[in-house]
């Protein structure tokens, strides 16, 4: 919230399911709704991430 840190990312790279980069991490809960934009510090950089659910991608399997 305009620089302020709200979280951290715990772990990230790249997530051949949805064919981008995937990061989970923590922010304070007033940020956690499901399509809140928020940035992310990667090496310097500043990377633009949205809040979204588990699982990234819908299973694909069969239980039957």
């Amino acid at each position: 919230e305009n620089g302020r840190e709200i979280g951290f990312v715990s772990s990230g790279g790249f997530g051949p399911t949805v064919e981008a980069p995937v990061a989970m991490g923590f922010v304070e809960p007033a940020f956690t709704e499901v399509g809140t934009q928020i940035t992310a510090h990667q090496r310097g950089k500043e990377v633009a991430m949205t809040v979204a659910s588990l699982p990234f991608a819908p299973h694909r399997y069969y239980r039957g």
